[in-house]
C-alpha cells in the first residue's frame, strides 16, 4: 500500500492548486477522483478570472491577491509545459440600466481599486472599443481581467505535476476510513492506498462527506454554448453582462453562464440555451443573430451563503481539510485559496474569517 502525506479528493481548480502548493512544500501527494482530471464543474469550457463580479461589478474578496497567485500560475504552467491556455484578454462589463450604471460607477469610485484595475467607461467609450455592444450610460472596463481555457490549464497542470513526481488515482470510485492516525483509501479496482491527511476539494460532492454534512454547500448549475459566428470576431476582451461570452477562435466564442438553483438533472438542455441566447440578443443584438451553437455544455458548482469558499479543518475529524464551496469564482479564488489551506496545514497560520470553516459550526 503506497503511503502519501496528503491525498486529495478532486482533480479539478481546487484539488490541482492544492496539488501543486503542498507538493511544492515538499510533501509527497496524491489526487484522486473518480472521474478525471477536469471531469467535474471544472470541466467549463471557458472562465473567467474578473475581480469585479456580480451584477453591479462588487469587488471581489481579496481580488488583488487573488489575481496575482493566480497569473503566477497560469504563467509557471505555460511556460514548463509549452502550452498556452491563457490571454490578458481584459473583460468588459456594459451597464444594461441607468440603475446597474450608478451602482457600477459607485463601486468604481469607492472601492478604492489598485490603480489600472477597474475603470469606468461611457458609452461613447464603450461602442468605440466594441461597436454594437448594448450599453446604458457606460460601463466597467477590467483591462487585468482573464480568459482561460480551464480544461487545457488542468491537463497542463496535471502534466506538469506527472513530471513532479505526484501521483494519481482517476476513474475508480473509492471509500475512506482512518487508521491508527492514517487514512487508507479503497478504489474499487481493489487498489489501496494511504495517507496522513486528506483535504476535500470533490466541489458539490464534498458535502457527501459524512463530518461535512453541516457545510451549506448549494447546488448551481451552470450551462453553457459554443458559437460559430459567420462573421470573423473583431473583438478580443470578454464581455460580461447577464452571462458572459469570450472568443475562442477567430470566429467561436463561448457563451456562459445560468445559474439554475432548481433543476432536474445535470445535462445540456433546450432550456438553458434558449435562456442564454435570448439575454444574449440583448446584449449583442448583431452578432447574436451572425451566429449558431455548435455544441453544449452543462455542470455543477458548488456555491456557499457568502459565495467565499470554505477552508480549513474539518473540526470533528482528525487529519481531514475542506477546500471546496469556490461557486462561479472558481478560477479567481483557487490558486491563492490553495496557498492558505497549504500554510494552515504546514505553518499553523490562521486561515482568514471570511473564508474558514469555522464560520460554519457543526
Amino acid at each position: 500500500m503506497n503511503r502519501y502525506d496528503v491525498c486529495i479528493l478532486g482533480a479539478g481548480l481546487a484539488g490541482m492548486h492544492t496539488a501543486i502548493e503542498l507538493h511544492e512544500a515538499g510533501l509527497s501527494v496524491c489526487v484522486v477522483d473518480p472521474k478525471s482530471v477536469a471531469g467535474g464543474a471544472s470541466e467549463t469550457p471557458v472562465g473567467l478570472a474578473n475581480p469585479a463580479t456580480g451584477r453591479f461589478a462588487n469587488r471581489s474578496w481579496e481580488a488583488e491577491r487573488c489575481l496575482e497567485k493566480l497569473t503566477a500560475r497560469l504563467e509557471q504552467i505555460s511556460t514548463s509545459t509549452g502550452q498556452k491556455f491563457y490571454r490578458n484578454s481584459g473583460v468588459l462589463r456594459p451597464a444594461l440600466s441607468e440603475k446597474i450604471a450608478g451602482r457600477m460607477r459607485e463601486n468604481v469610485i469607492q472601492n478604492e481599486w489598485t490603480t489600472g484595475m477597474v475603470e469606468w467607461k461611457s458609452s461613447a467609450e464603450i461602442e468605440g472599443m466594441h461597436p454594437g455592444l448594448t450599453s446604458v450610460e457606460g460601463g466597467v472596463w477590467v483591462p487585468v481581467g482573464l480568459t482561460v481555457l480551464i480544461p487545457d490549464y488542468l491537463h497542463a497542470m496535471h502534466s506538469f505535476l506527472k513530471q513532479h513526481a505526484v501521483d494519481f488515482m482517476l476513474g475508480s470510485e473509492y471509500s475512506y476510513h482512518s487508521k491508527n492516525d492514517l487514512w487508507e483509501i479503497h478504489f474499487d479496482d481493489q487498489n489501496s492506498i494511504a495517507a496522513h491527511r486528506i483535504v476535500v476539494c470533490a466541489g458539490i460532492y464534498s458535502k457527501n462527506i459524512e463530518c461535512s454534512k453541516h457545510l451549506p454547500f448549494h447546488a448551481v448549475k451552470g450551462q453553457t454554448a459554443l458559437l460559430k459566428s459567420d462573421q470573423p470576431i473583431s473583438f478580443d476582451h470578454a464581455v460580461s453582462a447577464q452571462g458572459y461570452f469570450s472568443k475562442t477562435d477567430k470566429n467561436e466564442f463561448v457563451l456562459g453562464s445560468t445559474y439554475e438553483h432548481n433543476f432536474e438533472h445535470e445535462n445540456p438542455d433546450e432550456q438553458g440555451k434558449e435562456f442564454m441566447l435570448n439575454r444574449f440578443k440583448n446584449v449583442h443584438p448583431k452578432l447574436a443573430a451572425s451566429s449558431q451553437v455548435i455544441s453544449q455544455w452543462a455542470g455543477v458548482r458548488a456555491s456557499t451563503p457568502d459565495r467565499k469558499p470554505i477552508i480549513g479543518r474539518i473540526p470533528t475529524k482528525k487529519n481531514l481539510f475542506v477546500f471546496a464551496g469556490l461557486g462561479s469564482k472558481g478560477l479567481l479564488y483557487s490558486a491563492y485559496g490553495a496557498g492558505l489551506l497549504k500554510d494552515f496545514m504546514l505553518n499553523d497560520h490562521p486561515v482568514p474569517k471570511e473564508v474558514s470553516v469555522e464560520r460554519f459550526k457543526p
